[in-house]
């Protein structure tokens, strides 16, 4: 089987690939910074360029899959989400329409975001995937764009969506801050009442990218990648300074100022031109009260449903951090 992984350097597309490889797949990853090989170097995945994918499948036209997760999270507005998220995601589906023979192509895997869906209604309710789409960033609304555009090539293309809720693993570098927080013993939390969160650990979401790109019933499928039992935020906290073995004060911070702090991001990004991860966008999406989706189409569909226990999946993930002197 032959496959492209996009964004194979990034935190889930590293894993995904390495996965496919222990299956026996050969995975090209066409990369743009030839400088970010850290996780690639040590496996035998393919490594190219953009530009050089054209001629690979002019040579071998020969392509089971392609795995989109290419694109970025962080943009100082809607055109830098849009070149990376939309744009991004159209060149290459048109160069499988135009360069790969459809005759042996099984599907297209965009990888989205439950950004898209936006937060659920209440506390004893959730996303599902027929929800119309209710993003409260502009990167969701990119994702929500890209999807169109996925759909819009359905009849040529085969294709399933991938919409992963907040993933959390070895490798990662934004739940990391909560571990960093945990080890100096305080943990900024928003005042308020109780935040639910679904969670889902990254080896977990490959398993379920894998199992829905090789299963028939998902074709022109969308579906939600999460553990089941969502997290109120606290208490994810909490259990994260349990795996690390130490006593955490919770130290509650009102909206506004967290507001304030994103507002002087935002003025320092666009004087640096580099978006930071605690911008006014990523507060209005913090600032939600229930970020919860449903992954029943995932487990009804395809039988995928998550291994492990999140407190054995926080640990692996804080021994990685120390192991790899992150923490």
């Amino acid at each position: 089987m032959r496959c492209v992984v996009t964004g194979a350097t990034g935190f889930i597309g590293s894993h995904l690939t390495e996965s496919l490889l222990d299956n026996g797949f050969e995975v090209l990853c066409p990369v743009r910074d030839t400088n970010r090989l850290r996780y690639l170097k040590p496996i035998e995945a393919r490594v190219i360029t953009f530009e050089n994918l054209e001629y690979e499948l002019a040579e071998n036209n020969k392509l089971d899959y392609v795995f989109h997760l290419a694109g970025v999270t962080r943009a100082l507005d809607y055109n830098g989400y849009r070149v990376s998220n939309v744009d991004l995601t159209k060149h290459f589906l048109d160069l499988v329409l135009n360069k790969v023979d459809l005759k042996f192509f099984k599907r297209f895997v965009f990888v989205s975001s439950q950004a898209v869906s936006g937060p659920a209604s209440g506390p004893d309710s959730c996303i599902t995937e027929h929800d119309p789409p209710n993003p409260v960033s502009l990167y969701g609304r990119s994702k929500i764009e890209a999807e169109t555009l996925v759909r819009e090539y359905g009849s040529h293309i085969p294709y399933v969506i991938i919409r992963p809720s907040t993933v959390f693993g070895p490798r990662d570098i934004d739940v990391l801050g909560v571990f960093k927080s945990c080890k100096y013993r305080i943990a900024p939390c928003l005042i308020g009442k109780d935040r639910k969160v679904s969670v889902i650990f990254v080896e977990d979401l490959v398993r379920g990218i894998k199992t829905a790109a090789f299963s028939e019933r998902s074709i022109r499928g969308t579906y939600f990648i999460t553990d089941p039992e969502p997290v109120v935020w606290r208490d994810f906290i909490w259990e994260i300074a349990n795996v690390m073995g130490v006593r955490v004060f919770i130290l509650p911070i009102p909206a506004f100022i967290l507001r304030s702090w994103g507002l002087g991001a935002d003025i320092l990004g666009k004087f640096l031109g580099k978006p930071f991860l605690f911008r006014t966008e990523k507060i209005d999406e913090m600032d939600q009260w229930f970020w919860v989706c449903s992954s029943e189409r995932a487990r009804n569909d395809f039988g995928w449903a998550p291994q492990n226990s999140l407190r054995d999946n926080l640990k692996k993930t804080f021994d990685w951090y120390k192991k790899e002197g992150w923490l």
